[in-house]
C-alpha cells in the first residue's frame, strides 16, 4: 500500500478517510477556508437532537448546563481554565474581532476623548481586521499599520530597546490595541504568539513614536487565530494574549455560524465601552427611564440575544469525534499530531512544485512564501503560488480553477480576503492596486491578469484527511495540463506512492503519461476551403438537455429559435439543474413535433414520453404555477406535471426533479448590452438570444489538441459547443473580428465572445467527462476560456415580416458598422 502520510500510519488514515466518502472522486484542498466534518460527528449530533429536548438556557437550567459544559471544554481544548479566561459565543472570528474594537477603551479615562492610544493592525492581516480602524477611528484612536519586516524587526529587538518596562506604564497615556493573526491565511506563515509580553514591554514604542503617535500607553494583543487554529495547537498556559478570536467550522467543518472570543480575565476591564444590550445581558432594564444595569458575569454582559443553543451543544460532539479520530502520536496531542502531518504534506507538495521546468527549462512556478519549509514552527499546511508558461509570462488563476475544477480538485484562488499579503507578494504598488481596480478588477472576479502581471494567487491548505495521493493529483494534473514534462518525485519516508490510482479512472483517459508526455508535439494548422454558409441549426428545447438540430428551417421568435430553452429541469429545492451537475442531461433528447404540436421525450432505454407545446389557458388554470432561478434571474413557470417529473428523475437518476415550462407573460432581457439597440428578450439561455460557432475554429482546434486518447471527431467536436448557429467557412478564428452578420437577409448583432467553462468538456453522446477542449482552448489563448459568438436577431434587411432561417443560406460578415445597406 502506498504511504499515505509521514507521521499517521496508513491503517488510521484510512479510518480518517473512511469518514468521508461523500468526497467519493473529489480532492479537497481548501481546508483553509474550511474544514469538512466527518460522518460520525453528524450522525453523534443528529442522535443527540433526536433523544433530547433542549430549550432556551434563558429559561431552561439544564441547556444552560450543558452550554457552561461546552464552555469548560473550549478552555480545556487550549489548555486553560475560566480563572483565566472567559468564553465569549460570537457568530465566527469576524463578530469577534469586532466585537473587542467596539468594546475596547482606548483612552485611559471614559470620558475624554483626548489622550487616547492607537490601534496598530498588521498590514497583512485579512479583511476582518482591516475594517476594524473605521470603529478605532470613530474613538479618535490613532491609527497605525505596520510592516511585516518591521513587525518581526521589531519582536526581535531585546528587551532593552524598549522605552519602558511593564511596571509603571500605568500613566494616564491611553490604551494601545495590537491585532495580528496567529498564521497568515494567506501564505500560512506562522508568527510568533509567544511575543505578548515584549509587546507590553513596548517594543513596538519605536515604531508607534516613528508615526508621530503617543508612546505612554498600555498595550493589549488581539490574536486573529482563525487560520492558525484549524491545524495547530493553541495553548494558553504558554502563550497569553489578551483576546483570541476564532471560528468552529475552521476547526471542525460543523457548525458553520458560530465563533467565540477568549477574553483573558485580567484585562477584561478596557472592554469597557458596549453600548449596545440585548435579551440576556442585564439583570435591569426600565423601558421609560434610560436606567439599566448589566449582568455580572462577563460573558453574559456580551452574548446579546439567545445563544445558538444547538450549535453549541454540537461542539460536545466535534471535540468527542476529533479526539477518536486522530491518534496522538506528537507529543501525545491530537492537534501536534495534525499540526506535523498537515505540514509534512505542504512542504511535499512544495518541493514538487519547485522541480517543476518547462522543457525549455523555464521554472514553471513561483512561491508567495515567507518560509522555506524548513521550520515547521514558522509554517504551516498552506502552500500559495502562480504558475508561468514556457515563455515566463503567467497563468491566471481563473484558467487554474477551470482546469481544477475539471478534474474535481478543490483549491481557492485570489488574494483570500488578504490584500496586503497579496499585494506585498506581488510587488504592486497602491498606484497599481488602484489602477487595477480601475480597469475593472474587484475581489472575487475572475479577471485574474491585468497587462500580463497576476492579481491573485493559487492557495493550497490540507487538514487531516489529506494524504499523499491528493499532493499527486495536483501535481499531476498541473504537470498534464500546463507543464507538459514528467514530475519529478521527491523522496519521503515511506514507499513511492502509486499516482495512477489515486484519480478516478475516467479523469485518467489523458494522464497515461508515457504516452502522452512522448507523442505531444506541434502540429501545422490546416487551411480548409469552403463558401461561408450556413450548414448547420439547432434548438434545445430543454436547458441543458441535447439538441434537437433542425433539418430544413426554423422560425425566429421574440426571446430567440422558437421552442429553444423553452423548458428547464428543476430539483426539489427549486434550483435549475445544469449539465456541470448531471453530464447524463445530455442524453435526454427531446424533438419538436411542429404537426402535432408536441415536444416529445426521448432517452435511450426509456419509453418516449409526448408533452404539449404550449399551455392553454384552461390547463394555466389548473397547472402548478412556480419559480425557479437561472443564472441571477427569477423565473416564473408552469409545472409539467408527474409523470414529466417521473420520467426525468429515472432518466437522469435523480429523485425528485421536476419540468417546468417557462411562462410567456416573462420578460427576461439580457443584461450587458453594448449599444443603444435597446434590450433583448432571452429564454433560458445564459447570456444572449443565439450562440454562433464557426466550423473552421473548430477544425484548427482539432488539430491543436494534442492529447492521444481525445478520440471527437469535427462534428462530435461542434456539438460539445452547443451551437443554435452552426457556419462553415474557410478562415478559423476571424468571426471574433465581426460587428454583425447577415445570413441571407436576416441581420444579427454580434454580443461578444462567449465564455466556456467545463460543460464544454462533457461528450454530448455519451456524457463522459474530459479535460478537452478547455485545456487547449486555455493554451491557445493564454488563459481567456473563449469560444464561440453570441448573437442577438436585430431583423430583416429588406423589412419584410419573414422570420424563417434557413439552411444552407449565405452569410456575409460585417466588420465596420457603417458597412451595410438595407
Amino acid at each position: 500500500m502506498s504511504t499515505l502520510s509521514n507521521i499517521i500510519e496508513n491503517e488510521d488514515m484510512e479510518k480518517i478517510l473512511s469518514e468521508f466518502t461523500r468526497l467519493e472522486d473529489q480532492c479537497y484542498l481548501e481546508n483553509a477556508g474550511s474544514s469538512l466534518y466527518p460522518e460520525s460527528l453528524i450522525y453523534q449530533v443528529n442522535q443527540d437532537l433526536l433523544r433530547n429536548v433542549y430549550m432556551n438556557p434563558h429559561s431552561d437550567k439544564y441547556t444552560k448546563d450543558c452550554v457552561d459544559h461546552i464552555r469548560s471544554s473550549i478552555l480545556r481544548f487550549y489548555n486553560t481554565d475560566s480563572s483565566k479566561y472567559s468564553v465569549i459565543f460570537t457568530s465566527g472570528t469576524t463578530q469577534s474581532l469586532k466585537l473587542v474594537v467596539e468594546s475596547f477603551q482606548f483612552a485611559y479615562d471614559q470620558n475624554e476623548v483626548q489622550n487616547c492610544g492607537s490601534f496598530v493592525y498588521l498590514r497583512d492581516n485579512h479583511t476582518s481586521v482591516l475594517g476594524l480602524r473605521e470603529i478605532a477611528s470613530d474613538k479618535n484612536a490613532d491609527i497605525i499599520h505596520i510592516s511585516h519586516d518591521d513587525f518581526l524587526n521589531a519582536l526581535n529587538l531585546s528587551h532593552s530597546t524598549s522605552n519602558l518596562s511593564m511596571k509603571g506604564r500605568n500613566n494616564r497615556g491611553g490604551n494601545s490595541l495590537l491585532v495580528y493573526p496567529a498564521q497568515s491565511n494567506f501564505n500560512g506563515y506562522k508568527y510568533p504568539i509567544n511575543c505578548t509580553e515584549k509587546i507590553k514591554e513596548g517594543c513596538l514604542d519605536n515604531y508607534v513614536k516613528k508615526n508621530l503617535c503617543k508612546i505612554n500607553c498600555d498595550w493589549y494583543v488581539l490574536l486573529d487565530a482563525a487560520s492558525y487554529l484549524s491545524t495547530n495547537k493553541l495553548d494558553l498556559s504558554k502563550c497569553q494574549p489578551d483576546f483570541v478570536a476564532l471560528s468552529f467550522y475552521k476547526i471542525f467543518g460543523y457548525p458553520t455560524g458560530l465563533g467565540a472570543l477568549l477574553v483573558k480575565n485580567s484585562s477584561n476591564e478596557v472592554l469597557s465601552e458596549k453600548r449596545y444590550f440585548g435579551g440576556g445581558t442585564v439583570d435591569i432594564v426600565l423601558s421609560n427611564e434610560d436606567y439599566h444595569m448589566k449582568r455580572e458575569l462577563f460573558h453574559e454582559r456580551f452574548e446579546d440575544g439567545t445563544i445558538p443553543f444547538l450549535s453549541i451543544i454540537a461542539l460536545k460532539h466535534c471535540f468527542d469525534v476529533i479526539n477518536g479520530l486522530i491518534p496522538k502520536v506528537i507529543n501525545n496531542d491530537l492537534m501536534d499530531t495534525i499540526s506535523y502531518h498537515t505540514y509534512f504534506l505542504a512542504k511535499d507538495l512544495y518541493l514538487q512544485l519547485d522541480l517543476l521546468y518547462h522543457r525549455n527549462g523555464q521554472k514553471a512556478v513561483v512561491f508567495y512564501t515567507d518560509s522555506e519549509f524548513d521550520d515547521i514552527n514558522k509554517q504551516g499546511a498552506i502552500v500559495t503560488f502562480n504558475i508561468l508558461r514556457s515563455d515566463g509570462s503567467y497563468i491566471g488563476y481563473a484558467e487554474f480553477q477551470h482546469m481544477a475544477d475539471l478534474f474535481r480538485i478543490s483549491v481557492r484562488t485570489g488574494c483570500f480576503c488578504n490584500s496586503g499579503s497579496c499585494q506585498r507578494h506581488l510587488n504592486a504598488t497602491n498606484k497599481e492596486m488602484k489602477d487595477m481596480y480601475k480597469a475593472g478588477h474587484k475581489c472575487g472576479d475572475e479577471i485574474d491578469l491585468v497587462n500580463g502581471r497576476p492579481t491573485g494567487a493559487i492557495r493550497v491548505s490540507f487538514g487531516y484527511y489529506n494524504t499523499f495521493k491528493d499532493v499527486d493529483r495536483l501535481i499531476t494534473m498541473i504537470s498534464q495540463c500546463f507543464v507538459h514534462t514528467k514530475p519529478k518525485k521527491v523522496k519521503r519516508v515511506r514507499h513511492q506512492l502509486d499516482t495512477k490510482k489515486s484519480i478516478k479512472e475516467e479523469e485518467t483517459k489523458l494522464l497515461n503519461e508515457e504516452e502522452y508526455f512522448n507523442k505531444i508535439n506541434l502540429i501545422d494548422e490546416q487551411i480548409f476551403d469552403s463558401d461561408i454558409t450556413l450548414c448547420e441549426m439547432a434548438i434545445f428545447p430543454i436547458k441543458s438537455c441535447g439538441a434537437f438540430k433542425i433539418n430544413s428551417s426554423w422560425k425566429i421568435g421574440s426571446r430567440g429559435f422558437e421552442y429553444d430553452r423553452e423548458w428547464m429541469v428543476v430539483k426539489d429545492n427549486g434550483v435549475c439543474l445544469t449539465q456541470k451537475q448531471n453530464t447524463r442531461m445530455c442524453l435526454i433528447k427531446p424533438k419538436i413535433d411542429l404537426k402535432h404540436h408536441l415536444l416529445i421525450l426521448n432517452c435511450q432505454g426509456m419509453p418516449a414520453l409526448p408533452l404539449p407545446l404550449t399551455i392553454d389557458d384552461k390547463k394555466k388554470a389548473n397547472a402548478t404555477f412556480c419559480q425557479s432561478k437561472v443564472c441571477t434571474d427569477i423565473i416564473e413557470g408552469y409545472d409539467c406535471g408527474d409523470e414529466a417529473a417521473n420520467w426525468v428523475s429515472n432518466a437522469l437518476g435523480v429523485s425528485f426533479l421536476r419540468l417546468v415550462k417557462q411562462s410567456g407573460e416573462v420578460k427576461r432581457l439580457q443584461k450587458n448590452k453594448k449599444d443603444n439597440s435597446g434590450p433583448k428578450l432571452l429564454s433560458l439561455s445564459n447570456q444572449a438570444q443565439f450562440l454562433l460557432v464557426n466550423k473552421a475554429t473548430v477544425r484548427w482546434l482539432r488539430d491543436e489538441i494534442k492529447d492521444p486518447q481525445f478520440n471527437d471527431d469535427i462534428d462530435q467536436l461542434t456539438n460539445r459547443f452547443r451551437g443554435n448557429i452552426v457556419i462553415d467557412m474557410e478562415q478559423e478564428l476571424v468571426e471574433r473580428d465581426w460587428n454583425r452578420i447577415l445570413i441571407g437577409k436576416h441581420e444579427f448583432k454580434v454580443e461578444g465572445p462567449c465564455s466556456r467553462c467545463q460543460m464544454i468538456c462533457i461528450d454530448q453522446n455519451t456524457g463522459d467527462k474530459t479535460v478537452e477542449p478547455l485545456r487547449t482552448i486555455s493554451e491557445q489563448f493564454a488563459g481567456k476560456l473563449k469560444f464561440g459568438i453570441y448573437l442577438s436577431y436585430i431583423g430583416t434587411v429588406d423589412g419584410s415580416k419573414d422570420c424563417t432561417l434557413k439552411l444552407n443560406t449565405p452569410v456575409k460578415p460585417i466588420i465596420n458598422d457603417d458597412d451595410i445597406s438595407r
